[in-house]
């Protein structure tokens, strides 16, 4: 009984976005508890280093031996090809044989471990998960078990963060969160002091993403009249009843207030009416029907993805009888008074029947939508992260009645999250709501970005997938010397909200151009400063692009010709301004209008934003030509 139109795009905005829009509590910053001293119980932990012992090392090899065959025997459900093709990939035969000698290759184990480590369908099962977390841990504890001076790193690696924690709870420096994130991973990784890095993590971690959109906003590519028409055929009673049914109504959405998930109720307000022939034995019965129809289908989201409830409907059935026919007058008679007599109960098994009709339409109509909602959460988000183990360590669905609200905060084993909570937005009745501390682009660009090499084709593509256009200093031709950059495998990308500024830059690890290859650690960056524009965002570059050899003091002929080249470069990728047109929605949500942003606040660490939807400005009326006569 529901029409198709809106089957499609529901949630599909809220879910998917640009590949990362997720919905959050806009809520005001919370109060952090005083802080403790963070230093003093990491000088007090100096004397709980624990050694790797044998045991423990063979336990952690016992245990990898048991997931491995567990993965064994799910591969083994697939056909033979797909089992030797993974086993292939895995690099299977040299594991084990790595896991049967003395004294395994830490080396070839590693490479080995980047192959369960990534964005391939299968690489995410469970199966393959815990395997691959029972190697990584085996390859830990192997290696800490091998090192003479690991008492004297552990001393040296506490006093560093003691230091570090210091000064971070003083003036929370990025700088000294790139020093504390990776000796925390350290320690992890030889299963050291876990009650201290719990408690570091616990006081410097905090949320660093979040985000809200507004009931009016999903709504907006949701909501839509109903206009069906569909053939009756029912057996009610003995009667044979044919005819044609009118269903008028409205698709709208509700969000019902939960703390612990997102709850989207949509719901179907609507009446049918028809007009019907029902023929039993001799008699014809010509009537018309009326239904008020109400309908509801939760959809709940959080950590797991996309789910829906049954639906429930509940409709109001009553018949109008036009006539009753029949060719002698005895039997309209009895036609007639058993017509009646049996009118509530057959009004009564109209709403039942209605009612069931109008929940399996729902179900129905639904099914595909969770189903293209997970597929796309998994192939574009989940995926990439479960199968690199570094999905958000705390993600928290919720709704009001009036939003949709999304609460993350991800830190990778040698990283930290925000420093601070979010300030308020100056917007409180925005459509949409984005909170981004630097911390998470900094952190998941680790995960996906580290050891990438980016290629001049390979950008203009970047370029030309977003409809930018692409600058002569980029355009590829015949005369131009093909050239790449590779990120390095720590802060590839790093963006720095300050006071109305924020700092944009990458860091390379290898640059080539043509035959000359630089093997040297590249930073290259640009300052902006940022205000609310027009219509969007406005980026302002305050000064020339830098390129960088930070860990070079003296450059070399080729050095400088490699900094002059990748300034010209990237003086056309970190353009002197930016500005934004606003976010004009896809798909269903086409016609809802274009996202202006309404505030914008930066501040250390923090980028707040906020937008309202402008509703698409009505199509000018075609003049009309007209003819005076003047007599």
């Amino acid at each position: 009984m529901i029409c198709n139109p809106w089957r499609t795009a529901a949630l599909s905005l809220l879910f998917l976005g640009s590949g990362f829009l997720i919905f959050s509590s806009a809520a005001s910053a919370q109060e952090s508890a005083p802080a403790s001293d963070l230093s003093q119980a990491v000088i007090d932990a100096q004397a709980k280093f624990k050694p790797v012992s044998a045991e423990e090392v063979a336990a952690a090899k016992k245990t990898l031996e048991s997931k491995l065959g567990t993965l064994e025997s799910f591969l083994a459900n697939g056909t033979s090809e797909n089992e030797a093709a993974w086993k292939a990939y895995l690099r299977w035969d040299d594991l084990q044989t790595q896991l049967s000698a003395e004294k395994p290759d830490l080396r070839t184990l590693e490479e080995i471990y980047l192959k369960y480590r990534g964005s391939y369908a299968g690489l995410d099962k469970p199966q393959t998960v815990a395997a691959r977390q029972a190697l990584r841990k085996y390859i830990n504890l192997a290696y800490f078990s091998q090192v003479d001076q690991y008492p004297k790193m552990y001393e040296i690696q506490l006093k560093t963060l003691a230091d570090a924690v210091k000064r971070y709870q003083d003036t929370a420096a990025s700088e000294d969160a790139y020093v504390i994130g990776p000796i925390l991973g350290w320690l992890e990784q030889g299963n050291q002091v876990p009650d201290l890095i719990d408690q570091i993590r616990s006081e410097l971690d905090q949320p660093n993403l979040y985000a809200s959109v507004s009931r009016e906003l999903i709504a907006g590519g949701i909501a839509r009249p109903v206009n069906q028409t569909t053939p009756v055929r029912e057996v009610i009673l003995g009667t044979n009843v044919t005819g044609t049914a009118h269903m008028h109504g409205n698709v709208d959405v509700k969000l019902v207030p939960s703390e612990t998930k997102a709850i989207i109720e949509l719901t179907l307000d609507g009446e049918v009416t028809s007009k019907n022939v029902g023929v039993n034995g001799p008699a014809t019965i010509y009537s018309t029907g009326y239904s008020k129809i109400a309908a509801a289908k939760e959809l709940i989201f959080d950590k797991s993805g996309l789910s829906a409830k049954p639906a429930t409907a509940q409709a109001w059935t009553t018949t109008t009888f036009d006539a009753i026919c029949a060719k002698l007058k005895l039997i309209q008679k009895i036609a007639t008074k058993r017509a009646y007599q049996q009118k509530g109960q057959a009004q009564a098994i109209a709403s039942q029947r209605t009612e069931s009709k109008v929940e399996a339409s729902f179900d129905r109509e639904t099914r595909d939508l969770v189903h293209d909602a997970n597929s796309r959460l998994q192939e574009k988000l989940f995926r990439a992260l479960i199968g690199r183990d570094e999905f958000p360590d705390h993600l928290k669905a919720s709704t009001t009645a009036d939003a949709l609200n999304l609460e993350v905060m991800h830190s990778g084993q040698g990283q930290l999250a925000a420093s601070s909570p979010a300030p308020a937005a100056e917007d409180q009745e925005a459509d949409l709501t984005l909170k981004l501390h630097e911390s998470i682009i900094h952190n998941y660009g680790e995960v996906f970005l580290a050891g990438v090499k980016l290629t001049d084709e390979r950008l203009v593509e970047i370029l030309d997938q977003r409809g930018a256009e692409i600058p002569d200093e980029l355009k590829i031709t015949e005369e131009t010397d093909p050239w790449s950059i590779t990120f390095d495998y720590k802060s590839p990308i790093q963006v720095v909200f300050d006071n109305d500024t924020v700092k944009i830059g990458i860091r390379g690890r290898q640059f080539t151009r043509g035959d000359n290859e630089v093997n040297r650690t590249i930073a290259i960056s640009a300052d902006y400063k940022i205000e609310k524009g027009e219509n969007g965002t406005l980026l302002t570059r305050t000064g020339e692009v830098l390129v960088d050899f930070p860990t070079q003091e003296r450059l070399g002929p080729l050095d400088l010709t490699a900094k002059t080249f990748l300034r010209k470069k990237f003086e056309a990728v970190f353009k002197p301004e930016i500005v934004g047109e606003g976010i004009k929605l896809e798909g269903e949500w086409a016609d809802a209008g274009t996202l202006r942003i309404s505030s914008l606040s930066v501040t250390p660490g923090w980028f707040v934003g906020t937008w309202r939807l402008e509703a698409p400005q009505p199509e000018p009326a075609a003049a009309t030509e007209t003819t005076s006569v003047v007599e």
